[in-house]
Order: structure tokens, then C-alpha cells, then sequence
């Protein structure tokens, strides 16, 4: 019983009567149906060609996943809202701010059906509206006070801030809102029937901090209710039909339209925060206002049409008139001559002006030279081609896919929609077989580097195999560079000079002497910052630059080779200077950084000598991005130019790139092959490279720097040198390579510190398990990371009263080989006992984290091995608290930063209580890892500690 025959249609839904009226009055020429038991009303929003069809679902997830249901089967609508109130789960929220969701988090089970941890779902919200939604205003009802942010939809009210709810909600979903209990139920029943765009628009009416009644008593409802009705008819209002392409004489609906509260007559209503009428002894009138305690107004007059504003080509209709006045006047042609001239200029111009609304709403803003396929209306795009790209190309992919817009290819719109995707985590995902667990599975998948397709390839098998290329073009390129701060770099002749991996190889080869032989004893030993090949595309791209020098081969690298005595040890060479891995380069830049802003060259010099990296993330750096130009770490906001700025050497006996390959999978069909086909040409384009590569530091996909603005000496970067072209090695000589790269890295000396305080045996919200518990289970990400050859340690802390009474810390296992075998247990493995005593831990106490800290970097400076990275890995889940109050953060600080056999002590927040921020707007695990050149890490949802230690590891 689809009925579209009165305008495209669009469904409102509600749970409340207050909302539901909020909504309703602001539709024309209602008529009312009963279809199966449920009451739909259908009505004109003024000033549109929209049929809207209104209906209330109550309370709860499952009514309004049926309810959506139904309202599909019966009207086949264009757009669903879901419209209503909410509570507010941010600080900065008031009451009556608007919240539209870009996602929705269906926090409702805490396990699974078999008793295992339940895998919260979560829906995203159709990239076409969450584009147009942030881009639009919303006039003075709602003006600035709308935010496009998660939302969390369970089955109860949230109103106490301590509850175990409000726990879950902290430690699982921190970046959501506001808090309901509809939209999961929406969004699954949407994604069941399958190209139904949905969109949920809340008026925030509590604070869900235990005062609910109160708000709600004062008011609270109606107003948020009709501030989430205004913000949901802006939308709809903005959104031209695609069938209403000819518009209405003279007129045109915008998105900034004002609506009239009831009772206004007609006039525009006054928001919240628009200007108030300030004439002595003014007031506002009440109706002005929301209608108060959910009573309807005495009037029950409709709001007055959307304010309008002339369309584009109104001021040509009034050219013409005055044309037309003036020739009233003048000599000139008879009246009736004079008639026809005035009605064909404003016949023709107004024809011409059509013409380009018409272009323009079917082609919203792009270079549709660069595509050979026609756009259609985002509106009408119900097949996205879904892009996951590496991190540090996906901003700028998704702003080049917001102004290719949707295309028509067959019977089908297909819009791009761009994801951020770590290249190894999709490489294993691809590999293995994709599953729901990892999210909506990309149509073409662009990791950093080629090396990641052939890795997959080799570890893939069956259907998994089946969908990856042997081959892909690059997308944009980016060379490895051995980055050097420019005193360092320009001290050893850059730019003239030319360094390469074998001369590298031999300054590494004696570390403690090279600055002191070049007259620089300052400077201290080189050292060397390179990322982990398992994890890094930057560290497996230098790894294979390594080799690619021993063997003077490159593609044809074989196993062989890999396998070969002289070629591992001259790799091991290189990573004797490593200070430490990573999984991330960013870890280096921001540290770099960090010690460039604490004191400029002298302590930027102190932290890193070189670093490999890739040339666009040096730009970067040295525009003032410490981390990469679109990073969201904590820290990483860009400012102005370091004082110490980067510089690039590109290695002459080999240079590996990261080449971002357009992997398109197999099996995607036709119309999306077609589609991708078309985007790829498109970002190769000149003009859309200059819009959004080049400003990055990207080159173009066949390596050219000639139009990137800051490929120059300015930022660190040779353009003319030549990049020659790259060729990743074989899949399973890659595969082979991450196996031996364990025996070939710089060896471990680390003390492990675990926090058993007596808040490790808290509950985590939704996981049906303790944080100890977790940790537990999450051993073998802790240890199974290092060598045999490695020596590791373990300790735990809480507060002397709860241990020895002397100490704040045991130690359990003392630092030694993880293969040794103890003779005191039994014989058992180093890496056996470490495991074993974490299965053992029992919280108790307090936690005396800086007494534990302090002790720790001592013991490890009289154990120090100048062969390896000495480190601490730290792990609590509170704050310093229960203990004396000595020593002080402040002391701690000063006395474990000490460059002099540096012990670097990277840090994991466990927890949502973990943590606290001190004067300087920093957390204290933040101060403790920088002021030790390591890094700080966060598992504030402690269902991801596993995936966090990796990373920790991932440094060693």
C-alpha cells in the first residue's frame, strides 16, 4: 500500500504526546488513519512539497522498531525521523540544546545469550544527512544550539549520575550526547528493510543527574520537545525533494527559515537565545513562548508558513519591472511593443536562472569535469560504496567524496562514504574473512602502503582471497625519509648531503661516539625513532628499505634472503639505535615536540637524533601539526611552527613508499565497480589533488611534487629529488620478514607495574566481569609481545598498609630472560611465571602510585642495559590517593626526567575513574610519559585493555 501520490513522503515518529504535539502542530490539512491499530496522521509541512506522516510509538526500543516497520510497508517514505527528548549527558549541554544523532549506541544487553561479554551494537547514522545537518542553519528557535554527536538508546531512564548505568554509559560510550529509548529500535528495524535513511533529532530536557522530576515539573519537556520539532523541520525544510525541481514562483523555502510558535498569528517565534525586545517595560508575550505544562494553546490556530526569502532569480523578476517602469516613462516603443520586450527579458532570464537552479540542484557544489558520470540527488543515493582508508589519508578522502556527491550509474544513486581504518588491522580483518564484529565490510580498501594488499593476499585464502587484487594504483604517494632535526641534518651538509641505510647502519654501529666525533658531544648518542613492521606502515616500509640496501634488489626480494645471516645482521645493525618502537610515528613527532616547545634545539636535540618517516607527515610537522595534519590525539591540535624543525633525507640505496593503493574488492557489483572506477579518476585529477592532497604534503599518485605548495625547503622537503619508483615484495616474503623481525629488533629491558588497589575489583558496566578480571584475561596481549631474548619484570602496587608495610609495591618476578627457566618455580619459564602471577593478582588498599613510579625508575637505572630499551610499562586504574603525601607529583617528575641512562615510562589509564588532570590541563599518567620521553595510553573503556597493551607492546 505504498502512497506516494501527494508529494515524497517523510515519517515523523515519536514516544511522547508532548512531542508528538510539538510536531503536529506545525503541519497543514491533516487527515487521520487507524492502519492495523496504530494511528497515523497525514498532513503538508507549509511552504514544501513534503507529505508528512506522523505517528506516536511509546516509550521503548521494541514499539518504535515496529512502529517503523509498519510506517515503511505502508508509505514507502523517503526519510524517517525519530523526534523528541532526551537527557543530556555532557557538561556543556543545557536544557533545550538539540542533539541529531551521527550514531546510535544500543547499550540495552549486558551479555550475550550464551553468557559471554555482549558486543554493544551501533548504528551510524546515513553519511548524506549527517553532511547536510552540520553544514545548515537552523534559525533563531534553535540557532547555535544544535549538536551533531552519538546517541545512546537502551530501555530505561537514566537519572542518577552514580548509577551502574551511568557507569556502563562513561566507560563504554563517552563521546554520546544524550541518552533515550527509541533509536536503536529504529535504526534496526531500518537496517532490516534495508535503504530507509533515518535520522533521530532530540531537545535535551534533562541533565540524567537525578533531578528529572524537577526539570520535567518546570517544563522541561515541552520546551525541548519543541525545540527538537523546530530543529526537525529546518532539516526536512532544507532538504528539496527530488522530484521538486521546478520550485514555486518568486519563492524559495531555506534552510535558516523561522517557525512560529502557536498563537504567534503568524509571526516569527522567538528562540531561546535570539534577541529579546530590550524597549523600557517590555515583555515578552506568553505566546512567544512553547506552550507550558503541555496544554494546547486557546488558539489552536496553525503556525504560519516557513519565513521565506526571494529565490536567486527574484531579483530578476524585479529587474524587469523596473525595466518596465522606466520604459513607462521614456519614448520608446508603443505600450503593447514595450509589454512583449519587458515579458521576453523577464521570460528569458528567468528561463536561464531555472536552468541553473535546475544544474545546480542536481549538481551541488564539485568538478563534474573530473567525472564521467552523471550526479544525482544525495537524497536519492541508497547504495553507498564504502571506502576504508588508513588514517592519515581518510579526512581528506571523505572531503573529496563530499564533493564528488552521489552518482548515477544504471538504475542505481551510489554515494562514496570514507572510513578511517589502521592498514594492519584491515589487512588481518580482510585476510581471515570479514565479520560483522569488524563493522560494515569497504568496497575498496586503501591501506598506506602496497605491502599490506601483498601481505593479505599471502595470509588470505578461499572466498577471503578471492576478493583481493594482485595489484592497485596508488591513490597518492608519500617516499620514507630518515627524518632529522635541521641542526642535526644541517651539521652533516643537508641538503647537499645524501644519507642511505647503509651509512646509517654504520652510525649505528657506535652510537655512544658518532655526535662526540663530529665535534657535537652535546648532542649525546644517535638515536633512532622507527615504528614496529607489525603494526606501522612507516616501520615495515623501512624494514624492507633495509633489505632492499643489503641485497641491491627490490620486488625480487625472496625468502632466501630474508633468511640470510649477513642480511639480518646488518638490519639488526640499524635497530641498535632504536630508542624504542611504536605503533605510530606520532609518538615520536608529539614527544619531539613536546621537548622542542620545553626548550627548543637543546632539548629536542636530547630526545631523537633521526626518525623514519614518511615526507607528507615531516610537512606536516614543521606547519605546526605535531602529530599529522588531521589527528585527534589528545595534544595534537595544530599551532605555529616548531622552533627545531624537521628535514628530509631520502635514502639514495633505497626508498620505499607509501604508495595508498585504491584496492577495489571483488564482488561488489556492477553499478559500484562503475561508481569506484569513476572516484579513482577523479582523485587524479589535477584540480582535485591541489584541493585536497596537496596541501598535506602529499605527491600525486605518480609521484610528482610540482604543484604541492609545501613540498619545499620551507617544510623539510627536497621536490626535485628523483623518488624512484616502488614495488612492495612479495606477500609471503613480507610474512616471512614480520616472523624474523622479533630476533632482529633492538632487545627489551622492561618492569611491568600493575595497580591492585582495591578499585581493580570494581564491576565494569556491561561486561559481566571485574577490571581485574579483564586485565586477567587480557594477559598474553601483556607478554606475548616480547622475546625470549627480552628481559622482563613484574611488580604490583597499591598502599604499604595493604602489603608489607613498607613498601607501596611487591615485586613478584624479578627482571630477567623470558625464556630463562627458574629454578626457584619449579623450573617453569620466566614467561610462564609472569603469566601465573598476574592470574593471581588480588585487589586491595590504596594506590601509592608515586612512590611506586619513583622506586621503580630507580631499580631500572641500577639494572639499566645500555644494548636495550629500557622502559617501565605502568598500569593503574585510580590516582595517587591513601598514601603520605610524599613524594609529590612535582618530585616524582623532577627526578625521573633526567636524560642520564633515560628510563621511559609509558603509561595506561585503566578505567573510567583512571587519571586526573593537575594545573597544567594535562593528566598525571600524561606528565609522567612525557617528561620520559614515552607515551601516555588510554583504556578509560576497559573492554579494550587487550587492544591498548598491544599498542603499549607494540614500543618494545
Amino acid at each position: 500500500m505504498a502512497d506516494t501520490s501527494s508529494g515524497p513522503v517523510a515519517v515523523i515518529l515519536t514516544a511522547l504526546h508532548v512531542e508528538y504535539e510539538a510536531v503536529r502542530l506545525r503541519l497543514t490539512d491533516l487527515t487521520r488513519t487507524n492502519e492495523g491499530g496504530t494511528i497515523f496522521e497525514r498532513g503538508r509541512l507549509p511552504g514544501t512539497r513534503w507529505s508528512v506522516v506522523l505517528a506516536q510509538t511509546g516509550p521503548g526500543n521494541d514499539n518504535a522498531a515496529v512502529v517503523t516497520r509498519h510506517a515503511y510497508d505502508l508509505y514507502r517514505p523517503k526519510v524517517l525521523f525519530f523526534v523528541g527528548v532526551a537527557g543530556g549527558l555532557k557538561d556543556d549541554l543545557r536544557i533545550g540544546d538539540v542533539v541529531i544523532g551521527d550514531r546510535i549506541y544500543d547499550h540495552r544487553e549486558k551479555q550475550g545469550p550464551d553468557g559471554g561479554h555482549y558486543r554493544p551494537r551501533d548504528w551510524e547514522a546515513p553519511w548524506w544527512l549527517v553532511q547536510h545537518v552540520q553544514r545548515m542553519t537552523y534559525g533563531p528557535e534553535v540557532a547555535g544550539r544544535v549538536r551533531v554527536a552519538p546517541i545512546a538508546s537502551g530501555n530505561v531512564v537514566l537519572d542518577e549520575d552514580t548509577s551502574e548505568l551511568a557507569g556502563l554509559l562513561r566507560g563504554n560510550y563517552d563521546d554520546a550526547a544524550a541518552i533515550e529509548m527509541e533509536s536503536a529500535g529504529v535504526c534496526r528495524a531500518a537496517h532490516l528493510v534495508g535503504g530507509l535513511d533515518t535520522l533521530t533529532i532530540r531537545g535535551i530536557s534533562d541533565r540524567a543527574d537525578g533531578h528529572k522530576r524537577r526539570a520535567d515539573a518546570g517544563g522541561s519537556q515541552e520546551f525541548a520537545a519543541w525545540r527538537a520539532a523546530a530543529a526537525a523541520v529546518a532539516v526536512l525544510t532544507s532538504l528539496a525533494p527530488d522530484d521538486d525541481t521546478e520550485g514555486r514562483a518568486g519563492e524559495e523555502t531555506v534552510a535558516s527559515a523561522e517557525f512560529a510558535a502557536p498563537g504567534t498569528g503568524g509571526g516569527p517565534a522567538r528562540g531561546h537565545d535570539s534577541p529579546a525586545d530590550t524597549s523600557p517595560g517590555s515583555r515578552p508575550h506568553p505566546a512567544q513562548e512553547p506552550p507550558s505544562g503541555g496544554a494546547r494553546p486557546t488558539s489552536p490556530r496553525r503556525p504560519a508558513p516557513p519565513a521565506r526569502r526571494p529565490r536567486p532569480h527574484a531579483f530578476l523578476l524585479s529587474a524587469a519591472r523596473r525595466l518596465r517602469s522606466r520604459n513607462t516613462k521614456a519614448a520608446g516603443p508603443s505600450r503593447r511593443g514595450r509589454a512583449v520586450l519587458v515579458a521576453c527579458v523577464a521570460v528569458g532570464l528567468a528561463s536561464a536562472l531555472v536552468a541553473a537552479l535546475l544544474t545546480s540542484r542536481s549538481h551541488p557544489a564539485g568538478d563534474d569535469k573530473n567525472s564521467q558520470l552523471h550526479r544525482c540527488p544525495l537524497s536519492q543515493a541508497h547504495v553507498k560504496l564504502r571506502v576504508a582508508a588508513s588514517v592519515d589519508l581518510s579526512a581528506s578522502l571523505a572531503e573529496a567524496a563530499g564533493d564528488y556527491g552521489a552518482r548515477r550509474v544504471g538504475g542505481s544513486c551510489v554515494a562514496v562514504e570514507v572510513s578511517g581504518l589502521n592498514s594492519g588491522t584491515g589487512m588481518r580483518a580482510l585476510a581471515r574473512g570479514w565479520r560483522e564484529s569488524d563493522g560494515h565490510q569497504p568496497d575498496v580498501w586503501s591501506p598506506a602502503g602496497s605491502a599490506w594488499l601483498a601481505l593479505a593476499r599471502a595470509r588470505a585464502s578461499g572466498d577471503a582471497k578471492k576478493l583481493l587484487p594482485e595489484t592497485a594504483q596508488p591513490i597518492v604517494t608519500s617516499p620514507l625519509t630518515i627524518a632529522m632535526p635541521k641542526p642535526m641534518a644541517e651539521a652533516l651538509g643537508w641538503p647537499e648531503f645524501t644519507l642511505g641505510w647503509s651509512k646509517l647502519a654504520e652510525w649505528a654501529a657506535d652510537p655512544a661516539t658518532f655526535w662526540a666525533k663530529l665535534g657535537r658531544k652535546q648532542w649525546g648518542v644517535f638515536k633512532l625513532g622507527k615504528t614496529n613492521p607489525l603494526y606501522s606502515t612507516s616501520g615495515l616500509n623501512a624494514t624492507i628499505g633495509a633489505y632492499y640496501a643489503k641485497t641491491n634488489t627490490s620486488a625480487e626480494l625472496t625468502t632466501r634472503d630474508i633468511d640470510s645471516a649477513k642480511n639480518r645482521d646488518f638490519v639488526r645493525a640499524i635497530e641498535k639505535s632504536v630508542v624504542h618502537y611504536g605503533d605510530t610515528t606520532l609518538t615520536f613527532l608529539a614527544n619531539l615536540r613536546a621537548a622542542d616547545d620545553r626548550g627548543g634545539a637543546d632539548e629536542a636535540l636530547k630526545y631523537i637524533s633521526a626518525v623514519t618517516v614518511e615526507e607528507d607527515a615531516v610537512v606536516a610537522y614543521n606547519e605546526g601539526y605535531p602529530c599529522g595534519a588531521f589527528s585527534k590525539e589528545r595534544g595534537c591540535k595544530k599551532r605555529s611552527r616548531p622552533r627545531t624543525p624537521l628535514v628530509c633525507f631520502y635514502p639514495t640505496d633505497s626508498n620505499p613508499t607509501s604508495d595508498h593503493p585504491y584496492v577495489q574488492l571483488g564482488g561488489i557489483g556492477k553499478d559500484k565497480e562503475a561508481v569506484s572506477e569513476d572516484f579513482l579518476a577523479y582523485l587524479h585529477s589535477p584540480s582535485v589533488y591541489r584541493k585536497y592532497f596537496a596541501p598535506y604534503g602529499f605527491r600525486t599518485h605518480d609521484g610528482s611534487a610540482g604543484s604541492a605548495p609545501l613540498i619545499d625547503r620551507r617544510d623539510g622537503a627536497l621536490p626535485d629529488r628523483r623518488i624512484a619508483g616502488y614495488t612492495a615484495p612479495d606477500g609471503k616474503v613480507l610474512a616471512r620478514l614480520q616472523e624474523v623481525w622479533p630476533g632482529l629488533r633492538r632487545r627489551a629491558n622492561v618492569l611491568v607495574l600493575i595497580d591492585t588497589s582495591k578499585s581493580m575489583d570494581d564491576q565494569v558496566p556491561g561486561m559481566g566481569a571485574t577490571k581485574m578480571e579483564l586485565l586477567r584475561a587480557a594477559e598474553p596481549a601483556l607478554f606475548n609481545g616480547f622475546a625470549d631474548t627480552d628481559r622482563v619484570g613484574l611488580w604490583k602496587f597499591s598502599n604499604a598498609a595493604s602489603l608489607d608495610g613498607r613498601h607501596h609495591y611487591v615485586p613478584l618476578v624479578d627482571i630477567g630472560p623470558m625464556g630463562e627457566k627458574l629454578a626457584d618455580h619449579h623450573g617453569v619459564t620466566r614467561r610462564r611465571e609472569l603469566a601465573d602471577e598476574v592470574d593471581g593478582l588480588v585487589p586491595n588498599g590504596a594506590t601509592g602510585l608515586y612512590g611506586t613510579v619513583e622506586a621503580a625508575v630507580d631499580t631500572m637505572r641500577r639494572k639499566y642495559d645500555p644494548g636495550a630499551i629500557n622502559a617501565i610499562v605502568l598500569l593503574t586504574d585510580g590516582r595517587n590517593e591513601g598514601v603520605p603525601s610524599r613524594p609529590s607529583l612535582q618530585d616524582v617528575l623532577a627526578r625521573i626526567g633526567t636524560p642520564d641512562k633515560r628510563i621511559r615510562v609509558f603509561t595506561v589509564a585503566y578505567g573510567s575513574a583512571a587519571d586526573q588532570q593537575d594545573a597544567n590541563g594535562k593528566t598525571v599518567l600524561e606528565e609522567i610519559s612525557a617528561a620520559t620521553g614515552a607515551r601516555a595510553y588510554s583504556a578509560k573503556r576497559p573492554e579494550i585493555i587487550s587492544d591498548v597493551l598491544t599498542s603499549v607492546i607494540s614500543n618494545f
